[in-house]
């Protein structure tokens, strides 16, 4: 297979990822990731099939997906925050990561612990967002929509919010 090189060693998590697009999860676990998503966190990789995409728990019973580049900077971010802070994100964000592999159709399968998590059924929706794209249930992302215009932040734990909201995505790494 003839892979394009991608000419960033590190990933920019300043790029937003912009959009919600309606997919379905099928028998196996496996959805299709957006076009617009896929070419934007593989930067400019072409021949995708067998390319990786990082999939871990989001702070509102979501996942998160990132880019492999993506997803070390992000783990490098949390890892510079102070050790309790650190090791919460890591046991939270880390040790749910899977490396999940494009196939020829443009989909990943998602891990089951993930689809519990997340309540993943058949009707899924991704959104973008800064750095990364969110895979949420149909359900769930019409309930944070309603938050979101109440004012209300979903998240998973105080604690969690609170260390999340230390790691600065400005600065350079």
């Amino acid at each position: 297979m003839g892979k394009n090189p991608n000419p960033k060693q590190v990933a920019d998590l300043n790029q937003f990822f912009r959009g919600t697009y309606e997919h379905t999860l099928d028998a196996k676990g496996r959805v299709a990731v957006p076009k617009k998503f896929r070419e934007g966190l593989l930067e400019g990789v072409t021949d995708y099939v067998g390319e990786e995409l990082m999939v871990t728990y989001g702070l509102s019973n979501q996942l998160f997906v990132f880019s492999k580049a993506g997803f070390e900077d992000f783990s490098r971010r949390y890892s510079a925050l102070p050790g309790e802070k650190a090791d919460l994100l890591d046991r939270f964000f880390g040790a749910c990561a899977n490396e999940c592999a494009l196939d020829a159709q443009g989909r990943i399968l998602i891990a089951s612990h993930q689809k519990i998590f997340a309540g993943l059924e058949k009707e899924v929706v991704w959104v973008g967002q800064r750095g990364h794209v969110e895979l949420w249930s149909a359900q769930r992302w019409a309930e944070a929509l309603d938050a979101v215009q109440r004012g209300v932040f979903m998240a998973s734990s105080e604690n969690l919010r609170a260390a999340y909201a230390c790691i600065d995505f400005n600065a350079p790494m």
